[in-house]
């Protein structure tokens, strides 16, 4: 290879990298500016920018070489290739500076790839308009027509698509079949667009051309609309989500006063009849009054752990145990609470009581009624430990103990509710067993 073909290769690979790698960096940056950001952020952006000049650089000057001494079939798999490693190159970006899943950032790369990928046709199709050929590097209009391109493409993408993520935020991905499924598509729409800047070459009339280009920005168009749609779908499901675990919280708040009304009912009812019961032996003497004094006594005197919230929690659960034949024991330091929501606190250690309850009723044996409680603070971390006796086999989906009640639609809806809580305060819960007793482990930093 000259001298001077080497120079005008060099040349083009900067003015492509200079292009084409600006238009990707705005377009998926539209998307990643939603994203919560890595410590060392513009350290990394900086690095993750020169990184990507470089290789972009390297690959499309290759690409060039390719496609001069090489023959179509090979230069066109060059290409191709080149397009999945500037793909694979933006997803590792967005994940080393971003809070981000490499799904969820393949999803901003492959918005980002399309929003530039139409730019590029209309650039291509003024082009067409303007000198009866493609897109040029050595015309003067090369710059201002690329910049048209993206002046007609942006701002139309930013706010039919972009604008509604930023309203409303953007979710994570969990999708990776369909996710995988457009990102073959946005690599097949870009191979057609590789193949329509051969046909003028080919001898293909240019209003043939204009109309095969069309058909190219149908396709993107339509990738860009199923990935949105795939999007909203996400959104839609967390939202339900989110009203199914209002409900489930509601209905828990509502069953918590049910079982107090029972439970405070069903101690006094025992009460008043050990009174009628002494006044049919002739009344009571001081040590029998002493004796129904200390009954009517509520457990809350006897249990004090430094949480209103969690005081009020193991009343109820304590009262309702006792009316079921069950046993509670607690040891716990409330004030390693002190930093959650008193809601946060009713939804994480009543759903774990509410299951041990669920699990304990089963069981023939009264001895093996029996649910205990740790929550301490141990370092810088609340740990909180729930354990029970169970009958059965327990079937773990998602990591979360699979519901045995009737109807299965609310899976794991309280034990989806813990994790959400744990989760929220940067901690983490696991469902364990061993033999027949079953462990709740939760693990939460307790902020400084």
């Amino acid at each position: 290879m000259s001298t001077t073909i080497a120079a005008i290769m060099t040349r083009s690979a900067l003015i492509l990298t200079a292009t084409i790698s600006t238009q990707l960096v705005i377009a998926v940056g539209m998307f990643a500016a939603l994203l919560p950001k890595r410590s060392l952020f513009a350290l990394r952006g900086v690095a993750s920018c020169v990184a990507m000049a470089f290789v972009s650089f390297a690959l499309y000057r290759n690409s060039l070489v390719v496609s001069v001494f090489s023959s179509r079939t090979v230069s066109f798999v060059a290409e191709a290739l080149d397009f999945v490693a500037m793909l694979a190159l933006i997803v590792g970006t967005l994940v080393l500076c971003f809070e981000v899943s490499i799904w969820t950032a393949l999803f901003c790369a492959t918005a980002g790839y399309i929003i530039q990928n139409l730019a590029s046709c209309v650039t291509y199709s003024a082009f067409l308009l303007a000198e009866g050929t493609g897109t040029n590097m050595a015309s003067p209009l090369f710059l201002p027509l690329n910049l048209l391109g993206m002046a007609v493409v942006y701002p139309v993408c930013y706010w039919f698509f972009v604008r509604p993520i930023h309203k409303n935020g953007l979710v994570e991905i969990e999708n990776k079949k369909i996710l995988l499924v457009l990102a073959l598509v946005v690599l097949i729409a870009i191979v057609f667009d590789m193949e329509n800047k051969y046909l003028l070459i080919a001898g293909i009339p240019v209003p043939l051309v204009m109309v095969l280009r069309a058909v190219h920005d149908v396709i993107c168009v339509f990738a860009l609309a199923l990935e949105f749609e795939m999007l909203y779908s996400r959104q839609l499901e967390s939202d339900m989500a989110a009203l199914k675990r209002m409900d489930a919280d509601q209905e828990a708040h509502y069953t918590l006063m049910r079982e107090s009304v029972e439970a405070v009912n069903a101690r006094v009812e025992a009460l008043r009849c050990r009174v009628r019961a002494a006044a049919r032996e002739g009344g009571a003497n001081a040590a029998k009054l002493e004796e129904l004094a200390g009954e009517a006594r509520m457990p809350e005197l006897r249990l004090k752990t430094g949480n209103d919230a969690l005081d009020a929690l193991l009343l109820v659960k304590g009262l309702v145990c006792e009316r079921e034949g069950a046993t509670l024991s607690c040891i716990a330091d409330g004030s390693a609470l002190s930093f959650m929501d008193p809601v946060d606190i009713y939804s994480l250690v009543g759903n774990a009581l509410d299951n041990s309850l669920d699990a304990i009723r089963k069981l023939p044996d009264p001895n093996r009624r029996a649910i205990g409680l740790v929550a301490r603070r141990t370092g810088g971390m609340l740990t909180l430990n729930v354990t029970n006796y169970f009958d059965g086999n327990v079937t773990m989906v998602d990591g979360l103990p699979k519901t045995t009640a009737a109807d299965p639609t609310g899976h794991g809806l309280g034990s989806r509710s813990m994790r959400d809580v744990a989760e929220k305060y940067g901690g983490s819960v696991t469902f364990s067993h061993d033999d027949d007793v079953f462990h709740v482990n939760v693990l939460i930093p307790i902020p400084e």
